[in-house]
């Protein structure tokens, strides 16, 4: 028995009469571009796709077309709304008219394009993104990182031709403070499908390296907010909350805020403000350093007219002892002068007592001679003990005065255990009016030591 058969071109033309009675008008469809190509004619060749919910899986493909005399029309509409052109990676609210060509198979003729839908899809995906961040609790982590002291070592990650990048190294460069930095580059793709690849292989680079920089900068130049969207990506700014530097992102707009910049440590506007950012936080910590000089120099200058004062002090106070000591020594040598003449005169006054007894001994008997000799005997070592005892009283005398001058030293008085104490460097006594809260100096031998009174009482 004979089977029905059809030709393939009355298949197709099976195909095309179906579609063309089912859609016999333009529909409204919402698919995300995965390939784009501009003809040099002018057309413009289309892959749409639409992917699973819950994964990257294509379920659904098809060809489309924008014919020249359409393009021209939509994509500077397109364009003029959302800031950017139509590129692959976005997803769109197309109105097609469905065709099927008996020899080039099935497409989707774009007749009309809804920018708005674009902006609103990508504004949904970044709610979703910030919402999600929130719900893991890192969405201020690297926020919470603390800044070093001084940056110098700056990880960027830009694209190496980029305009941005140009414009940041030549504000570090040409900084009127004379600031030096060690940068280097981690280049990346800063727009396009490969962004977020290529922006976390490098902080993963970075990372690997953590220890040689001081922070990270991720920077490009302007443009579109479509352009912007590249940086409303999960994956990058969750390793951008796990990083263990602090991020600081350039990324070139001036009224949108990416998830990025939303993520990192520090947001400014363009690659530029990250630069002037950078010369301005390490110019506040030379101010600083500055404020921190003058002020050790001029608790300095403090403590040298203190101690200046209290030298000033002790220096009266060595010269009225000198002034004693000098007035001792003279005191000394007139004793000393008139020691040495009592003894003389008294040497020679015994003397002549001596040769009387010399000469009378030669006339009386021997016993008698015996016996004034011995008199004379006891007399002569009476005197000398005179006179020796005499010389040991000066001289104790003497070491006593030394003694008495060395004991009223203030060094001396220190060194045994005693001390000074002032108030507003005046020395305090009985009559000294002690208020609780004053200030104490105590000078010890070796110290000086600062106090204040908690309160004071009489010694009963």
């Amino acid at each position: 028995m004979s089977v029905p058969t059809l030709t393939l071109l009355e298949l197709n033309k099976s195909i095309k009469k179906a579609i063309d009675v089912s859609f016999d008008s333009p529909v409204w469809i919402i698919a995300e571009i995965n390939n784009i190509t501009l003809h040099r004619s002018g057309h413009c060749y289309l892959e749409f796709i639409q992917k699973a919910k819950d994964s990257d899986k294509i379920i659904a493909q098809a060809r489309g077309t924008i014919w020249s005399t359409q393009y021209r029309f939509i994509s500077s509409y397109f364009q003029s709304v959302t800031n950017t052109n139509i590129d692959k990676g976005i997803n769109v609210l197309v109105q097609v008219s469905v065709d099927f060509h008996e020899i080039y198979g099935f497409s989707l003729n774009v007749r009309d394009i809804d920018p708005s839908y674009t902006l609103g899809d990508l504004e949904r995906r970044k709610k979703e993104i910030i919402e999600k961040l929130i719900s893991e609790g890192v969405f201020d982590m690297n926020r919470e990182l603390m800044l070093p002291s001084v940056i110098q070592r700056i990880a960027v990650i830009s694209s190496l031709g980029a305009a941005g990048y140009e414009d940041f190294l030549n504000q570090l460069s040409s900084n009127k403070y004379g600031y030096s930095f060690s940068i280097e580059l981690f280049e990346a793709d800063m727009q396009g499908s490969n962004t977020e690849s290529s922006v976390i292989k490098a902080l993963n680079d970075v990372f690997n390296n953590s220890q040689s920089y001081d922070i990270v900068a991720i920077i490009r130049g302007g443009g579109s907010k479509t352009d912007l969207s590249y940086f409303d990506n999960y994956n990058i700014a969750y390793h951008i909350t796990q990083f263990p530097l602090p991020v600081i992102s350039g990324i070139g707009h001036d009224r949108d805020e990416s998830v990025t910049d939303m993520v990192s440590h520090t947001k400014l506007k363009t690659p530029t403000a990250v630069a002037n950012y950078i010369i301005d936080y390490n110019l506040i910590f030379e101010n600083d350093v500055q404020d921190c000089f003058q002020e050790i120099i001029n608790h300095t200058k403090d403590i040298i007219k203190t101690n200046e004062m209290y030298l000033t002090g002790m220096s009266l106070g060595i010269m009225k002892i000198k002034d004693k000591l000098t007035s001792s020594i003279e005191n000394c040598n007139r004793l000393y002068y008139r020691l040495k003449n009592s003894s003389n005169n008294l040497i020679k006054d015994n003397s002549i007592w001596i040769d009387s007894i010399t000469r009378r001994l030669y006339t009386i008997p021997s016993s008698i001679i015996s016996s004034e000799k011995k008199e004379l005997d006891r007399n002569i070592n009476r005197l000398i003990k005179i006179k020796s005892q005499y010389f040991y009283n000066q001289g104790k005398e003497i070491e006593v005065m030394e003694q008495r001058i060395r004991l009223i030293d203030p060094k001396n008085i220190l060194k045994r255990g005693f001390s000074i104490t002032q108030i507003s460097d005046k020395t305090i006594n009985s009559d000294t009016k002690i208020v609780a809260g004053d200030n104490l100096k105590t000078i010890l031998f070796d110290k000086i030591i600062f106090s204040k009174i908690k309160k004071h009482e009489k010694n009963k």
